[in-house]
C-alpha cells in the first residue's frame, strides 16, 4: 500500500523565474562593497551601483527622500518583480543594488521591466573582459 500523496492543485511548479535567497544579497557589508568599488549607472525610475562577483545577486532599495514605510517598501517590491522577471538578462556574475525613486509605486510594470531590460543591455558591455 502505497501511503504517498498526491500533488494537490494549489502547488505550483517550480520555474526558473523565481528570485531564490541566495540571489538576494542581504549583508550590508556586501552592499557597502559594491557602492565603494562598484560603478554606478543611473535610470529614469531606479538608479544601479553594480560589480562582478561570483553569481548574479542583487539587493533593492528606495532613495532615502521617500518618508513613509509603506512607500518605500512599495517600491522595493514593484523593483523585486521587475527584477525577477528580467533577471536572465543580466550578466551572470553581475551583483547589483537597484535604488528605487519615487515615482516607481506609480509607474506600470511594463514600463520598469522595460528600464530593466535596457540597463542590463547597458550593463553588459563594460563587464566583457577583453
Amino acid at each position: 500500500m502505497n501511503n504517498a500523496r498526491p500533488a494537490t492543485s494549489n502547488q505550483q511548479p517550480a520555474t526558473s523565474n523565481g528570485l531564490g535567497k541566495n540571489e538576494i544579497i542581504r549583508r550590508s557589508q556586501s552592499i557597502s562593497e559594491i557602492f565603494s568599488s562598484g560603478r554606478f549607472q543611473r535610470g529614469r525610475w531606479f538608479d544601479i551601483a553594480y560589480t562582478l562577483g561570483i553569481t548574479r545577486q542583487a539587493a533593492f532599495a528606495a532613495t532615502k527622500r521617500i518618508r513613509t514605510a509603506v512607500e518605500r517598501n512599495r517600491i522595493k517590491r514593484r523593483l523585486r518583480e521587475a527584477y525577477r522577471l528580467e533577471k536572465n538578462n543580466f550578466h551572470e556574475r553581475i551583483q547589483l543594488v537597484l535604488i528605487g525613486h519615487e515615482s516607481v509605486a506609480q509607474a506600470p510594470l511594463d514600463d520598469l521591466r522595460d528600464e530593466m531590460r535596457k540597463m542590463a543591455v547597458r550593463l553588459r558591455s563594460p563587464l566583457r573582459s577583453p
